[in-house]
């Protein structure tokens, strides 16, 4: 049923409450529902895919202490680089690219050095290193499950953001990915909100690393009369669920007791469901490619020394 059809059931059941009352237990009951357990039908996969650091050659850079301006020789820079981060190697302070040129681009702020020089103080023929740790999540993401090396397929550590800047210190070298970091970076009123993750140390190459999350369910609300409930969720929840509240409302007792029954028992139903799919074990075959062989070996041992009646390895 769509939330039309939901919200015609319970007007029939309670006329003449509102639309907005009718909206309000369905969106109550929805969440209840939702926030029940850790269901299956919320548990997606998607890739995080990472862009290759690009360490400098033969071109360099020439930088002033004091200055964001930044100008390249020998580069050839495209607005692909805006947004990255940059530093000079030996430096203990990354800075984010705007683009300007194929020779020049600007910095975020004024370019520091190591910390030691007067304002003024020229780096010239530097190298530097153009890399990105900080990356998107699909914007359904409402819990980070895992994220999975991929090569070899295990979990890469998690740490919170301030672990993460208290034991890592600045992140001026670029190798292989071991941890990453969260980012709650919108201020949206149901956290947690986990648009971004850092990965440390910044990804050397380019690769896919498997992610593991969550799905933020999407507001069941009645702003489209059209949509429906996650397919997990069954109608007769959710109408035994708004019965119950409407029967409340009404000063109904008994009969918000026998709906909050029955709205108990169809959860009950569906959590058991949702166990019976989580011990489901598949049946694990071995590939052909390591039994392919068995026949061949076992005609081969047939024509040899065997004999017809040995059968031999298979």
């Amino acid at each position: 049923m769509t939330w039309g059809q939901l919200r015609l059931q319970l007007q029939i059941y309670g006329p003449g409450l509102s639309a907005d009352l009718l909206d309000e237990f369905l969106n109550g009951r929805y969440e209840q529902v939702i926030e029940t357990t850790n269901w299956s039908g919320l548990e997606y996969h998607a890739t995080i895919q990472t862009q290759a650091a690009y360490q400098s050659g033969a071109d360099t850079v020439m930088l002033t202490v004091g200055s964001a301006g930044v100008t390249g020789q020998g580069t050839a820079w495209t607005s692909a680089i805006t947004g990255l981060k940059f530093y000079r190697p030996g430096d203990t302070v990354i800075y984010t690219v705007a683009y300007v040129g194929a020779a020049a681009l600007t910095l975020d702020r004024p370019y520091e050095g190591p910390g030691t020089d007067s304002a003024g103080t020229v780096y010239a023929g530097a190298a530097y290193v153009l890399m990105q740790n900080v990356y998107a999540l699909p914007s359904d993401v409402a819990t980070i499950t895992s994220v999975l090396d991929p090569i070899s397929g295990l979990p890469l550590e998690r740490l919170s953001k301030d672990e993460l800047d208290a034991s890592a210190g600045v992140r001026t070298l670029v190798q292989d990915p071991s941890i990453f970091a969260a980012y709650d970076d919108t201020g949206e009123s149901n956290p947690p909100v986990l648009h971004q993750i850092e990965f440390y140390p910044p990804p050397l190459r380019s690769r896919g690393f498997p992610l593991e999350y969550i799905h933020a369910a999407a507001a069941f609300d009645g702003a489209t009369t059209g949509a429906s409930p996650l397919p997990f969720v069954s109608q007769t929840v959710l109408l035994y669920g708004c019965r119950a509240d409407i029967a409340a409302h009404l000063k109904d007792y008994d009969g918000a007791k026998l709906y909050e029954t029955k709205f108990q028992e169809e959860l009950a139903r569906m959590l058991r469901v949702e166990h019976q799919q989580r011990r489901k074990k598949p049946v694990l075959q071995m590939a052909s490619r390591f039994t392919r062989h068995r026949m061949q070996r076992a005609g081969r041992g047939l024509a040899t020394d065997w004999g017809p009646d040995a059968g031999g390895p298979n």
